[in-house]
């Protein structure tokens, strides 16, 4: 792969995206005015009121865990890891990161202050101390260590193993920064801390013939009890007391000791707690959320309060009080966003994205302004501009692998794992058309034939997991099969038409890409490759076809005779998704390595490279206006990338 003199990193312009299996990855700084989360191996810093984006980016697998300071001045994350590889902890500057996204330069960088190793596998959890002046990190379940740090010199104080089974979620004291409670399966642990010792030793709670499984933490601002909610639904109350570090010789005469659970459990477990205090009585309400979506406030005898509760789409992973305590961010595993105001408990949904694998995306012809993206159970329209979502289309239990929008932009033809063909109103999502029985295994790729869907018969070109290639013909009363071609050996992965809708190109995975004439469902060319093709794509005159595979190559052919004319290295995994500009002059790869690329065609070279996903790209798309790069990818997250421009492009 060789790079250009002027090659630069794309700048990412914004993300739609959320990672809601994170525990307490949705959260508040310590101001009030911003959020951040996680997407993938990076997080994101919005502010509230503008919607301006930062992002923080240095992990190189998902970002697991995610805490800041009190202070607002550091922010700190760790990640999953492959193995018996060590996984990284990152302390960046909040205060820089906001001053970034203030600025309007999200990807601005210099945020990042230490990389840290040393838990195997996983970074389970991960929190400051009340002054900022230590962190504590948690390793998963093949680690389990529990680690204190400095954070000003990025060194470790102290350790323990955290308990003799996993431990699941740490939380340090709100008024103390020598003490801090871990908890999880079966245990809850008070912990002592001497940094001048330097020593740590844990006190086991009391908790009597109560076995459970313990999987969040809230601690009330006086440091007196700690809640913690139960893989079965139950809230447990301790008072987390106890007697500093002692010699040998000295009884313990304070211990941590459960002292109440809820009598009403849970549906799905408790997996988000809170502590918020009522200011007309100045008691500490319990706010919890539920694996069924149920958010409800409970008092300090951990009996649900009347009127206080609502229910959410998805388990609630995340609760976030505001610090002024009119209301809370909620955050779900169904990657759904939710402002809940605390006095009437009304919950608004502030920012949604796909939880699943986004398999297409796809810009109307000549609109940059919307796109549509396909993905586990569902289509959506998005406004490139604002991030939003305008429309979704729901299919449960079926994933739609493909889709595309008929160039009047008055139909979305989708491809679904049934074998259907669905075609809906892009206004209002409704149902238009369903061709049944498709294809036996799966539609796995789809076309349309460029044709004209106002004045009908208009085609579709689809291909499946049956290896057959099939041209639909379509009416205002019904849809009927034109012609079905089978030639390839495996699934297809991919279909581009050219201009007039005469020929279609379909790439499998058994290596082959054919060129088909659509008129008389006949094979005109073909051209063969020891890979597994994942894109086809023409070049905007049609002298040339560029695909892309399995064998980490790029593949310029002559559209005459199907000859190859040029191969070029793409990048260090397979390459999944191609797009090329109008003019034919750059193209867009994207690839199982996590980077997205721009090329100049002519040359051959790497003119920008863009990194941020932590899943395999799926798809990458140029907007119409050659503006911006949308790119997809396994992890569920939407990169928009503004593309360059270069000198050559000025002339």
């Amino acid at each position: 792969m060789a790079l250009a003199d002027d090659c630069c990193n794309l700048p990412l312009e914004s993300v739609i995206g959320f990672n809601g299996q994170v525990p307490q990855g949705l959260q508040y700084t310590g101001c009030g005015g911003y959020v951040f989360y996680p997407l993938g191996s990076i997080i994101v810093l919005r502010n509230i009121s503008t919607g301006k984006q930062a992002f923080l980016e240095a992990h190189d697998d998902n970002v697991s865990c995610i805490a800041a300071s009190h202070d607002n001045c550091y922010l700190a994350s760790g990640q999953d890891s492959y193995g018996t590889l060590k996984a990284d902890v990152m302390v960046w500057d909040l205060k820089k990161a906001i001053a970034n996204c203030d600025a309007g330069i999200p990807a601005a960088g210099g945020c990042l202050i230490h990389r840290l190793k040393q838990h195997i596998g996983k970074v389970q959890s991960v929190d400051f101390s009340c002054d900022g002046v230590f962190f504590l990190t948690l390793g998963g379940q093949d680690d389990n260590d529990l680690v204190v740090w400095d954070v000003a010199a990025g060194v470790g104080i102290c350790g323990s193993p955290a308990a003799k089974d996993s431990a699941l979620c740490a939380k340090w004291l709100n008024n103390r920064n020598d003490r801090l409670v871990t908890a999880g399966n079966f245990h809850c642990r008070v912990w002592q801390v001497d940094v001048n010792a330097p020593k740590i030793h844990a006190m086991d709670a009391k908790m009597g013939s109560m076995q459970r499984v313990m999987q969040c933490i809230a601690i009330t601002d006086d440091d007196e009890f700690a809640y913690c909610g139960t893989k079965t639904g139950e809230t447990l109350k301790f008072r987390i007391d106890r007697d500093d570090i002692q010699t040998f010789n000295d009884p313990d005469r304070v211990r941590p000791t459960l002292q109440d659970y809820s009598r009403v459990r849970m549906s799905k477990g408790a997996r988000s707690i809170a502590c918020v205090i009522n200011p007309a009585t100045g008691n500490t309400n319990i706010l919890v959320g539920g694996g069924d979506g149920t958010v409800k406030f409970m008092n300090p005898q951990l009996n649900d309060i009347a009127n206080k509760s609502t229910k959410l789409s998805g388990s609630v992973t995340s609760l976030s009080v505001s610090p002024s305590g009119t209301g809370f961010y909620v955050g779900t595993d169904l990657s759904q966003r939710y402002y809940v105001n605390m006095k009437t408990f009304e919950p608004e949904l502030r920012g949604t994205c796909h939880y699943g694998e986004i398999f297409d995306v796809k810009f109307p012809r000549g609109c940059s302004d919307l796109f549509i993206t396909a993905s586990v159970q569902d289509i959506r329209v998005w406004n490139t501009k604002l991030r939003q979502e305008l429309l979704r289309i729901q299919v449960p239990n079926l994933i739609c692998h493909a889709v595309d929008i008929t160039p009047s932009g008055n139909t979305i033809v989708s491809a679904w794992s049934d074998g259907k063909i669905r075609a809906f109103y892009p206004e209002s999502g409704k149902l238009k058309f369903v061709i049944g029985e498709a294809h036996n295994e799966g539609c796995t790729a789809l076309a349309i034939c460029n044709d004209d869907d106002l004045s009908p018969p208009w085609r579709i070109v689809s291909g499946g997991g049956d290896g057959r290639v099939r041209v639909w013909k379509v009416t205002n009363s019904h849809q009927s099969m034109l012609h079905s071609m089978k030639e390839h050996r495996g699934k297809v992965t991919g279909i581009v038409c050219n201009g007039d809708g005469t020929q279609a190109v379909s790439a499998s995975a058994d290596g082959s890409c054919i060129v088909w004439d659509t008129e008389k469902g006949l094979r005109t060319n073909a051209m063969f490759e020891p890979t597994i093709f994942r894109h086809v794509l023409f070049h905007p005159d049609e002298s040339q076809y560029l695909t892309c595979g399995s064998n980490f190559k790029i593949s310029y052919w002559d559209s005459y005779d199907g000859s190859a004319i040029r191969v070029i290295d793409g990048g260090e995994a397979e390459m999944t998704s191609l797009d090329i500009t109008a003019d034919g002059d750059k193209f867009v790869s994207g690839s199982g390595d996590k980077t997205v690329k721009l090329w100049s065609y002519d040359d051959g070279l790497v003119m920008g490279i863009g990194q941020g996903h932590s899943g395999a790209i799926q798809k990458v798309a140029i907007s119409p206006d050659q503006s911006c790069i949308v790119s997809v990818g396994s992890e569920g997250g939407i990169f928009i990338w503004e593309m360059p421009v270069y000198d050559s492009d000025r002339k």
